[in-house]
């Protein structure tokens, strides 16, 4: 039995967690925990021996630019330092991925920092233009994977 686990949680369980391990970084100002509720969003907490140490959200929201209306966009990816490395990123996004493709996404989208760029790649994410900087979270990247086409 793996050590992690992940599950749905209401905003309020991980609200403290996901602020400490982003107030630095551009999703602070884009908080997934804040405005209106969507109803078809996944908000996940990633446990370690039961204690809570990462999560990550899903949910509907356009590419900015983009008339696509099927995109979801991933925020709020955190996982405690100590605590990275071991899968539980990788869990927490496939189970987002799969939770939106049920849903009928054809593409899934995210705002990268630069650090994260690898892991993101990894799971089949590819750069979409070219970097920025956001006064806030430094060097950016806009990252979005495809839905294989069902039919």
């Amino acid at each position: 039995m793996s050590e992690f686990s992940i599950r749905p949680v209401r905003v309020e369980d991980v609200r403290d967690l996901e602020e400490a391990l982003l107030r630095e970084t551009a999703e602070t100002h884009d908080n997934p925990w804040s405005g209106e509720p969507d109803p078809d969003a996944l908000h996940l907490g990633g446990y370690r021996d039961g204690v809570l140490v990462g999560c990550a959200t899903i949910l509907r929201q356009r590419i900015p630019g983009s008339a696509e209306q099927h995109a979801w966009r991933i925020k709020g990816v955190a996982i405690e330092h100590g605590h990275r490395g071991f899968g539980l990123g990788g869990m927490m996004m496939r189970r987002l991925l799969e939770h939106a493709g049920a849903r009928g996404a054809r593409i899934a989208w995210c705002r990268v920092p630069a650090g994260a760029y690898g892991f993101f790649e990894h799971l089949g994410f590819r750069r979409a233009g070219d970097p920025f900087e956001d006064p806030s979270g430094g060097p950016q990247y806009m990252m979005a994977a495809r839905f294989a086409s069902r039919g």
